[in-house]
Protein backbone atom coordinates (compact mmCIF):
# COMPACT_ATOMS: atom_id res chain seq x y z
CA UNK A 1 0.00 0.00 0.00
CA UNK A 2 0.85 3.26 -0.94
CA UNK A 3 2.19 6.32 1.56
CA UNK A 4 -1.02 8.24 0.12
CA UNK A 5 -3.44 5.51 -0.86
CA UNK A 6 -6.04 7.16 1.83
CA UNK A 7 -6.34 9.75 -0.88
CA UNK A 8 -8.22 7.00 -3.22
CA UNK A 9 -10.77 7.02 -0.39
CA UNK A 10 -11.63 10.69 -1.85
CA UNK A 11 -12.66 9.90 -5.64
CA UNK A 12 -15.81 8.21 -6.62
CA UNK A 13 -17.19 8.53 -10.14
CA UNK A 14 -14.54 9.78 -11.33
CA UNK A 15 -15.20 12.96 -9.36
CA UNK A 16 -12.91 14.23 -6.29
CA UNK A 17 -14.58 14.48 -2.71
CA UNK A 18 -18.27 13.65 -4.50
CA UNK A 19 -18.29 17.09 -6.26
CA UNK A 20 -19.59 16.50 -9.33
CA UNK A 21 -18.13 20.28 -10.66
CA UNK A 22 -14.80 18.86 -9.27
CA UNK A 23 -14.24 16.56 -13.18
CA UNK A 24 -10.85 14.16 -12.49
CA UNK A 25 -9.36 13.85 -16.52
CA UNK A 26 -8.67 10.72 -18.27
CA UNK A 27 -5.23 11.37 -18.12
CA UNK A 28 -5.05 10.99 -14.17
CA UNK A 29 -7.93 7.85 -14.38
CA UNK A 30 -5.09 5.87 -16.83
CA UNK A 31 -2.20 7.10 -14.59
CA UNK A 32 -4.33 5.73 -11.24
CA UNK A 33 -4.81 2.40 -13.23
CA UNK A 34 -1.94 2.01 -15.34
CA UNK A 35 1.18 3.53 -13.09
CA UNK A 36 4.35 3.58 -14.51
CA UNK A 37 2.41 2.02 -18.04
CA UNK A 38 0.68 5.25 -18.30
CA UNK A 39 4.03 7.09 -17.43
CA UNK A 40 6.17 5.60 -19.83
CA UNK A 41 3.58 6.10 -22.51
CA UNK A 42 3.44 9.60 -22.35
CA UNK A 43 4.74 11.24 -25.81
CA UNK A 44 7.40 13.30 -24.21
CA UNK A 45 8.64 10.35 -22.03
CA UNK A 46 8.88 8.41 -24.83
CA UNK A 47 11.15 11.21 -26.18
CA UNK A 48 13.77 10.80 -23.45
CA UNK A 49 13.66 7.46 -23.75
CA UNK A 50 14.79 7.42 -27.37
CA UNK A 51 16.80 10.69 -27.43
CA UNK A 52 20.34 10.51 -26.46
CA UNK A 53 20.97 14.09 -25.50
CA UNK A 54 18.18 12.86 -22.88
CA UNK A 55 20.17 10.02 -21.66
CA UNK A 56 20.91 11.35 -18.09
CA UNK A 57 16.64 11.60 -17.43
CA UNK A 58 16.26 8.40 -19.17
CA UNK A 59 18.73 6.82 -16.51
CA UNK A 60 16.99 8.10 -13.44
CA UNK A 61 13.57 6.76 -14.82
CA UNK A 62 15.04 3.04 -15.74
CA UNK A 63 17.36 2.94 -12.84
CA UNK A 64 14.69 3.65 -10.60
CA UNK A 65 12.95 0.38 -8.26
CA UNK A 66 9.97 2.52 -7.27
CA UNK A 67 9.22 4.38 -9.85
CA UNK A 68 5.52 3.29 -10.30
CA UNK A 69 5.40 4.06 -7.05
CA UNK A 70 6.57 7.80 -7.69
CA UNK A 71 4.04 7.93 -10.48
CA UNK A 72 0.85 6.90 -8.28
CA UNK A 73 1.64 9.15 -5.47
CA UNK A 74 2.12 12.04 -7.66
CA UNK A 75 -1.28 11.56 -9.23
CA UNK A 76 -3.10 11.41 -6.01
CA UNK A 77 -1.17 13.95 -4.13
CA UNK A 78 -1.97 16.39 -7.52
CA UNK A 79 -5.76 16.14 -6.98
CA UNK A 80 -5.65 17.00 -2.91
CA UNK A 81 -3.25 20.22 -4.51
CA UNK A 82 -4.95 21.03 -6.85
CA UNK A 83 -8.28 20.98 -4.54
CA UNK A 84 -6.61 22.87 -2.64
CA UNK A 85 -5.36 25.77 -4.93
CA UNK A 86 -8.75 26.08 -6.20
CA UNK A 87 -9.95 26.83 -2.39
CA UNK A 88 -7.27 29.40 -2.28
CA UNK A 89 -8.38 30.98 -5.52
CA UNK A 90 -12.04 31.18 -4.89
CA UNK A 91 -10.78 32.69 -0.80
CA UNK A 92 -12.16 36.06 -0.01
CA UNK A 93 -10.32 35.24 3.96
CA UNK A 94 -6.54 36.19 2.06
CA UNK A 95 -6.59 38.69 0.02
CA UNK A 96 -2.96 39.13 -1.02
CA UNK A 97 -2.11 35.09 -1.68
CA UNK A 98 1.61 35.50 -2.63
CA UNK A 99 2.26 37.52 0.96
CA UNK A 100 0.30 34.42 3.09
CA UNK A 101 2.63 32.10 1.15
CA UNK A 102 6.08 33.94 2.06
CA UNK A 103 4.38 34.57 5.65
CA UNK A 104 3.82 30.72 5.87
CA UNK A 105 7.42 30.18 4.51
CA UNK A 106 8.99 31.93 7.00
CA UNK A 107 7.34 30.06 10.03
CA UNK A 108 8.78 26.68 8.55
CA UNK A 109 11.80 25.67 10.79
CA UNK A 110 14.93 23.82 8.95
CA UNK A 111 14.54 20.97 10.66
CA UNK A 112 17.13 17.56 9.50
CA UNK A 113 14.26 16.69 6.99
CA UNK A 114 14.41 19.79 6.03
CA UNK A 115 17.98 20.19 5.30
CA UNK A 116 17.99 16.95 3.50
CA UNK A 117 15.27 18.21 1.36
CA UNK A 118 17.50 21.24 0.63
CA UNK A 119 20.84 19.14 -0.09
CA UNK A 120 18.71 17.07 -2.14
CA UNK A 121 17.28 19.27 -3.95
CA UNK A 122 20.61 21.61 -4.67
CA UNK A 123 22.12 18.02 -6.04
CA UNK A 124 19.14 17.20 -8.38
CA UNK A 125 19.48 20.60 -10.36
CA UNK A 126 23.77 20.25 -10.37
CA UNK A 127 24.47 16.70 -10.59
CA UNK A 128 21.30 14.21 -11.01
CA UNK A 129 19.99 16.41 -13.62
CA UNK A 130 22.92 18.95 -14.08
CA UNK A 131 21.03 21.34 -15.71
CA UNK A 132 23.44 23.59 -16.77
CA UNK A 133 24.59 21.36 -18.84
CA UNK A 134 21.03 19.49 -19.73
CA UNK A 135 19.64 23.03 -20.99
CA UNK A 136 22.43 23.34 -23.32
CA UNK A 137 21.80 20.06 -24.69
CA UNK A 138 17.98 20.59 -25.11
CA UNK A 139 18.73 24.05 -26.66
CA UNK A 140 20.22 21.92 -29.40
CA UNK A 141 16.77 19.91 -29.94
CA UNK A 142 14.03 22.54 -29.20
CA UNK A 143 12.90 22.35 -32.42
CA UNK A 144 12.74 18.36 -32.15
CA UNK A 145 11.07 18.86 -28.63
CA UNK A 146 8.62 21.86 -29.93
CA UNK A 147 6.92 19.17 -32.07
CA UNK A 148 5.91 16.25 -30.01
CA UNK A 149 2.04 15.89 -30.18
CA UNK A 150 -0.09 15.85 -27.11
CA UNK A 151 -2.05 12.38 -26.51
CA UNK A 152 -5.42 13.08 -26.92
CA UNK A 153 -7.49 15.96 -26.38
CA UNK A 154 -5.44 19.31 -26.15
CA UNK A 155 -6.10 21.13 -22.59
CA UNK A 156 -8.32 23.48 -24.46
CA UNK A 157 -10.98 21.13 -25.55
CA UNK A 158 -10.99 19.43 -22.56
CA UNK A 159 -11.59 22.53 -20.40
CA UNK A 160 -14.20 23.52 -22.96
CA UNK A 161 -15.89 20.20 -22.80
CA UNK A 162 -15.98 20.12 -18.95
CA UNK A 163 -17.68 23.59 -18.75
CA UNK A 164 -20.53 22.59 -21.25
CA UNK A 165 -20.78 19.19 -19.31
CA UNK A 166 -21.46 21.88 -16.36
CA UNK A 167 -23.70 24.22 -18.41
CA UNK A 168 -25.91 20.69 -19.21
CA UNK A 169 -25.97 20.07 -15.54
CA UNK A 170 -26.97 22.95 -14.19
CA UNK A 171 -29.68 23.44 -17.04
CA UNK A 172 -31.01 20.02 -16.14
CA UNK A 173 -31.13 21.09 -12.25
CA UNK A 174 -32.84 24.63 -13.61
CA UNK A 175 -35.43 22.92 -15.06
CA UNK A 176 -36.06 20.33 -12.24
CA UNK A 177 -36.35 22.97 -9.79
CA UNK A 178 -38.56 25.43 -11.66
CA UNK A 179 -40.88 22.18 -11.85
CA UNK A 180 -40.32 21.40 -7.88
CA UNK A 181 -41.23 25.06 -7.15
CA UNK A 182 -44.69 24.67 -8.09
CA UNK A 183 -45.39 22.06 -5.61
CA UNK A 184 -44.07 23.82 -2.37
CA UNK A 185 -44.91 26.05 -0.30
CA UNK A 186 -43.41 28.39 2.64
CA UNK A 187 -39.60 27.87 3.67
CA UNK A 188 -38.90 24.80 1.23
CA UNK A 189 -40.56 26.92 -1.55
CA UNK A 190 -38.00 30.08 -0.80
CA UNK A 191 -35.13 27.71 -0.12
CA UNK A 192 -35.64 26.04 -3.32
CA UNK A 193 -35.82 29.60 -4.96
CA UNK A 194 -32.42 30.53 -3.37
CA UNK A 195 -30.88 27.60 -5.20
CA UNK A 196 -32.47 28.22 -8.50
CA UNK A 197 -30.82 31.89 -8.24
CA UNK A 198 -27.36 30.02 -7.42
CA UNK A 199 -27.98 27.64 -10.34
CA UNK A 200 -29.30 30.17 -12.72
CA UNK A 201 -26.32 32.63 -11.96
CA UNK A 202 -23.94 29.86 -12.56
CA UNK A 203 -25.18 29.40 -15.94
CA UNK A 204 -24.89 33.03 -16.70
CA UNK A 205 -21.54 33.33 -15.30
CA UNK A 206 -20.64 30.23 -17.79
CA UNK A 207 -22.02 31.67 -20.90
CA UNK A 208 -21.44 35.07 -20.22
CA UNK A 209 -18.06 35.09 -18.32
CA UNK A 210 -19.54 37.61 -15.94
CA UNK A 211 -19.67 36.56 -12.36
CA UNK A 212 -23.25 37.55 -10.59
CA UNK A 213 -22.86 38.51 -7.15
CA UNK A 214 -24.89 35.93 -5.82
CA UNK A 215 -21.87 33.32 -6.42
CA UNK A 216 -18.83 36.01 -6.68
CA UNK A 217 -18.49 35.63 -2.95
CA UNK A 218 -16.50 32.72 -0.86
CA UNK A 219 -14.99 32.45 2.38
CA UNK A 220 -13.24 29.61 1.86
CA UNK A 221 -9.91 28.66 4.17
CA UNK A 222 -6.75 26.69 2.16
CA UNK A 223 -6.41 24.73 5.01
CA UNK A 224 -6.69 21.45 3.68
CA UNK A 225 -9.17 19.08 4.50
CA UNK A 226 -6.79 15.84 4.93
CA UNK A 227 -3.80 18.19 6.32
CA UNK A 228 -1.19 18.07 4.19
CA UNK A 229 1.15 20.44 2.76
CA UNK A 230 1.79 23.03 -0.43
CA UNK A 231 4.77 25.97 -1.69
CA UNK A 232 6.00 28.50 -4.85
CA UNK A 233 5.73 31.11 -7.53
CA UNK A 234 8.73 31.97 -10.05
CA UNK A 235 8.96 32.43 -13.55
CA UNK A 236 11.76 31.21 -15.97
CA UNK A 237 11.64 32.91 -19.34
CA UNK A 238 11.71 30.06 -21.62
CA UNK A 239 15.04 28.32 -22.96
CA UNK A 240 17.35 29.15 -20.71
CA UNK A 241 20.75 28.65 -22.56
CA UNK A 242 23.25 29.67 -19.83
CA UNK A 243 21.85 28.07 -16.21
CA UNK A 244 24.69 28.01 -13.79
CA UNK A 245 25.00 25.58 -11.13
CA UNK A 246 23.63 26.81 -7.93
CA UNK A 247 26.76 28.12 -5.65
CA UNK A 248 26.96 25.90 -2.18
CA UNK A 249 26.52 27.57 0.87
CA UNK A 250 23.76 29.56 3.35
CA UNK A 251 20.97 28.20 5.13
CA UNK A 252 19.30 25.22 4.08
CA UNK A 253 16.24 26.21 4.74
CA UNK A 254 12.54 25.49 3.16
CA UNK A 255 12.53 28.70 1.14
CA UNK A 256 15.67 27.84 -0.63
CA UNK A 257 14.82 24.20 -1.03
CA UNK A 258 11.28 25.53 -2.71
CA UNK A 259 13.73 28.43 -4.93
CA UNK A 260 15.73 25.49 -6.46
CA UNK A 261 12.65 23.43 -6.95
CA UNK A 262 10.85 26.20 -9.06
CA UNK A 263 13.72 26.91 -10.71
CA UNK A 264 14.14 23.05 -11.75
CA UNK A 265 10.21 22.76 -12.59
CA UNK A 266 9.82 26.05 -14.26
CA UNK A 267 12.88 25.05 -16.93
CA UNK A 268 11.14 21.31 -17.55
CA UNK A 269 7.81 23.01 -18.43
CA UNK A 270 8.92 25.78 -20.26
CA UNK A 271 11.90 24.49 -22.34
CA UNK A 272 10.57 20.88 -22.56
CA UNK A 273 6.92 19.68 -21.36
CA UNK A 274 5.45 22.88 -22.84
CA UNK A 275 7.48 23.83 -25.26
CA UNK A 276 5.02 23.04 -27.88
CA UNK A 277 2.10 24.82 -25.98
CA UNK A 278 0.80 27.80 -25.87
CA UNK A 279 0.54 29.28 -22.11
CA UNK A 280 -0.05 33.18 -20.87
CA UNK A 281 2.82 33.77 -19.20
CA UNK A 282 0.82 34.85 -16.11
CA UNK A 283 -0.48 31.24 -15.90
CA UNK A 284 2.44 29.16 -16.03
CA UNK A 285 3.66 29.94 -12.64
CA UNK A 286 0.85 28.22 -11.48
CA UNK A 287 1.56 25.07 -13.50
CA UNK A 288 5.31 25.89 -11.82
CA UNK A 289 4.07 26.05 -8.32
CA UNK A 290 1.75 22.94 -8.77
CA UNK A 291 4.69 20.97 -9.80
CA UNK A 292 6.97 22.06 -6.55
CA UNK A 293 3.96 21.50 -4.21
CA UNK A 294 3.29 17.73 -5.08
CA UNK A 295 7.03 17.23 -5.01
CA UNK A 296 7.60 18.91 -1.30
CA UNK A 297 4.44 16.92 -0.58
CA UNK A 298 6.02 13.44 -1.44
CA UNK A 299 8.94 13.75 -0.25
CA UNK A 300 7.28 14.74 3.23
CA UNK A 301 8.30 18.87 3.09
CA UNK A 302 6.50 21.00 5.37
CA UNK A 303 6.10 23.57 2.99
CA UNK A 304 4.18 22.33 0.48
CA UNK A 305 1.17 24.38 1.98
CA UNK A 306 2.40 27.26 1.21
CA UNK A 307 3.33 26.80 -2.40
CA UNK A 308 -0.82 26.35 -3.15
CA UNK A 309 -0.94 29.97 -2.09
CA UNK A 310 1.48 30.50 -4.65
CA UNK A 311 0.08 28.61 -6.94
CA UNK A 312 -3.33 30.01 -6.21
CA UNK A 313 -1.86 33.33 -6.76
CA UNK A 314 -1.00 33.36 -10.10
CA UNK A 315 -4.37 31.93 -11.27
CA UNK A 316 -5.84 35.13 -9.63
CA UNK A 317 -3.03 37.21 -11.33
CA UNK A 318 -4.66 35.29 -14.23
CA UNK A 319 -7.89 34.84 -13.53
CA UNK A 320 -8.99 36.96 -16.89
CA UNK A 321 -7.51 33.96 -18.85
CA UNK A 322 -9.35 31.45 -16.77
CA UNK A 323 -12.43 29.33 -17.62
CA UNK A 324 -15.45 30.58 -15.88
CA UNK A 325 -16.54 26.90 -14.63
CA UNK A 326 -19.53 26.52 -11.57
CA UNK A 327 -20.88 23.64 -9.96
CA UNK A 328 -24.58 23.41 -8.16
CA UNK A 329 -23.78 24.86 -5.30
CA UNK A 330 -22.14 28.12 -7.05
CA UNK A 331 -18.59 26.92 -6.17
CA UNK A 332 -15.94 28.24 -8.88
CA UNK A 333 -13.96 25.03 -10.12
CA UNK A 334 -12.07 27.35 -12.80
CA UNK A 335 -8.76 26.57 -11.35
CA UNK A 336 -9.42 23.27 -11.08
CA UNK A 337 -10.39 22.92 -14.77
CA UNK A 338 -7.18 24.53 -15.54
CA UNK A 339 -4.72 22.67 -13.81
CA UNK A 340 -6.53 19.49 -14.44
CA UNK A 341 -6.25 20.02 -18.31
CA UNK A 342 -2.31 20.12 -17.70
CA UNK A 343 -2.62 16.87 -15.45
CA UNK A 344 0.15 15.39 -17.41
CA UNK A 345 2.87 17.91 -17.91
CA UNK A 346 2.26 18.58 -13.97
CA UNK A 347 2.90 15.09 -12.92
CA UNK A 348 5.77 14.10 -15.73
CA UNK A 349 7.72 17.17 -14.14
CA UNK A 350 7.20 16.27 -10.46
CA UNK A 351 8.02 12.49 -11.16
CA UNK A 352 11.15 13.85 -12.94
CA UNK A 353 12.39 15.63 -10.00
CA UNK A 354 11.69 13.72 -7.29
CA UNK A 355 13.72 10.77 -8.79
CA UNK A 356 16.30 13.07 -9.17
CA UNK A 357 15.90 14.14 -5.76
CA UNK A 358 16.31 10.55 -4.67
CA UNK A 359 19.43 9.78 -6.70
CA UNK A 360 21.95 9.57 -3.88
CA UNK A 361 24.72 7.60 -4.48
CA UNK A 362 27.40 6.74 -1.90
CA UNK A 363 29.06 9.78 -0.22
CA UNK A 364 32.83 10.43 -1.20
CA UNK A 365 35.07 9.81 1.86
CA UNK A 366 38.49 10.11 0.80
CA UNK A 367 39.21 13.27 -1.42
CA UNK A 368 42.16 14.03 -3.48
CA UNK A 369 42.65 17.61 -5.83
CA UNK A 370 45.29 17.04 -8.13
CA UNK A 371 46.67 20.71 -9.08
CA UNK A 372 48.67 19.84 -12.68
CA UNK A 373 51.93 21.98 -12.80
CA UNK A 374 51.89 23.88 -15.66
CA UNK A 375 54.01 23.17 -18.73
CA UNK A 376 55.27 19.80 -17.18
CA UNK A 377 55.85 17.06 -19.62
CA UNK A 378 56.37 14.21 -17.28
CA UNK A 379 52.58 14.99 -15.70
CA UNK A 380 53.93 16.36 -12.31
CA UNK A 381 50.84 17.69 -9.92
CA UNK A 382 50.35 19.55 -6.91
CA UNK A 383 48.24 17.24 -4.52
CA UNK A 384 46.09 18.30 -1.87
CA UNK A 385 43.70 15.33 0.35
CA UNK A 386 41.39 15.36 2.71
CA UNK A 387 39.19 12.45 4.62
CA UNK A 388 35.67 13.36 5.26
CA UNK A 389 33.50 11.86 7.70
CA UNK A 390 29.76 11.93 8.79
CA UNK A 391 29.01 14.73 5.72
CA UNK A 392 26.69 15.57 2.54
CA UNK A 393 27.46 16.24 -0.87
CA UNK A 394 27.08 19.99 -0.19
CA UNK A 395 30.16 19.81 2.82
CA UNK A 396 32.19 18.05 0.37
CA UNK A 397 32.03 20.24 -2.53
CA UNK A 398 32.95 23.57 -0.15
CA UNK A 399 35.94 20.80 0.81
CA UNK A 400 36.98 20.54 -3.11
CA UNK A 401 36.69 24.32 -3.36
CA UNK A 402 38.35 24.90 -0.07
CA UNK A 403 41.45 22.43 -0.88
CA UNK A 404 41.81 23.89 -4.87
CA UNK A 405 41.73 27.28 -4.05
CA UNK A 406 44.57 26.94 -1.03
CA UNK A 407 46.29 24.83 -3.97
CA UNK A 408 46.32 27.60 -6.22
CA UNK A 409 47.68 30.17 -3.51
CA UNK A 410 50.42 28.08 -2.17
CA UNK A 411 51.62 26.10 -4.93
CA UNK A 412 55.27 26.58 -5.85
CA UNK A 413 55.17 26.43 -9.37
CA UNK A 414 52.23 27.76 -11.26
CA UNK A 415 48.65 25.28 -12.03
CA UNK A 416 47.44 25.20 -15.69
CA UNK A 417 44.23 22.59 -14.41
CA UNK A 418 42.50 21.06 -11.18
CA UNK A 419 41.27 17.49 -10.93
CA UNK A 420 39.36 16.44 -7.71
CA UNK A 421 38.15 12.78 -6.88
CA UNK A 422 36.29 11.46 -4.19
CA UNK A 423 36.48 7.75 -2.69
CA UNK A 424 33.76 6.25 -1.43
CA UNK A 425 34.14 3.80 1.57
CA UNK A 426 34.89 1.06 -0.76
CA UNK A 427 37.33 2.95 -2.75
CA UNK A 428 35.22 3.98 -5.61
CA UNK A 429 34.72 6.67 -7.80
CA UNK A 430 31.72 8.53 -6.10
CA UNK A 431 32.07 11.98 -7.52
CA UNK A 432 34.48 14.33 -9.83
CA UNK A 433 35.16 17.29 -10.11
CA UNK A 434 37.15 20.00 -12.67
CA UNK A 435 37.84 22.73 -10.22
CA UNK A 436 40.41 24.37 -12.42
CA UNK A 437 37.76 27.54 -11.45
CA UNK A 438 37.29 26.79 -7.96
CA UNK A 439 34.10 28.95 -8.04
CA UNK A 440 32.71 27.70 -10.86
CA UNK A 441 33.30 23.81 -10.58
CA UNK A 442 32.07 21.68 -12.98
CA UNK A 443 31.43 18.04 -11.83
CA UNK A 444 33.01 15.56 -13.96
CA UNK A 445 29.79 12.56 -15.22
CA UNK A 446 30.43 8.42 -15.04
CA UNK A 447 33.45 6.67 -14.30
CA UNK A 448 34.98 6.80 -18.02
CA UNK A 449 35.34 10.48 -17.87
CA UNK A 450 36.75 10.26 -14.87
CA UNK A 451 39.16 7.84 -15.78
CA UNK A 452 39.99 10.03 -19.01
CA UNK A 453 40.22 13.38 -16.57
CA UNK A 454 42.27 11.68 -14.24
CA UNK A 455 45.02 9.97 -16.46
CA UNK A 456 47.02 6.76 -15.82
CA UNK A 457 49.68 8.19 -13.92
CA UNK A 458 47.19 9.60 -11.47
CA UNK A 459 45.03 6.26 -11.04
CA UNK A 460 48.10 4.27 -10.52
CA UNK A 461 48.92 6.37 -7.05
CA UNK A 462 45.41 6.93 -6.09
CA UNK A 463 45.19 2.78 -6.59
CA UNK A 464 48.62 2.26 -4.72
CA UNK A 465 47.93 4.48 -1.88
CA UNK A 466 52.40 6.12 -2.56
CA UNK A 467 52.29 10.09 -3.01
CA UNK A 468 55.62 11.89 -3.26
CA UNK A 469 56.59 15.06 -3.03
CA UNK A 470 55.98 17.01 -6.54
CA UNK A 471 54.70 13.94 -7.93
Amino acid sequence: MGKFDYLRDQISNNTWIDKEALQISDAVTAALNNGQEWYFSLPHIQFIMQNSSLGGIKDLLTASQDLGATVLDCNLVFLETVYGINKAFNSKVHENLAGKAQIELKKLAANNTEKAIYEASFMAHNESLNLPELSVKVAAIEAEIASIQQQGATAIEQIERWKNDAITKLEQLKNELVTLIEGLLGNPRRNARARLRIVEAGIVAMQTGNIPPIIAMNSYEITSKFDHTITSTFRRQPVVNAIVPIAAGGAATVARATTILTGIAGWLLSSFFLKAASIPATLLPALTNTVVSIVLKVVGSSGANAMRYLAASALKAGQSLLPKIFGATGMQVSGWAYLMAWAAPIIGAAVIIIQAMKNKTSLAELLYVFGDIQGSSTGKFHLSQAYMQDTNKVEILEQFKTSSKRLLQNAPLPIERIIGVGLNNKKEYAVAYDLTNPDNPIQIQGEEAIVTALGTYKIDKIASGKFFFFD
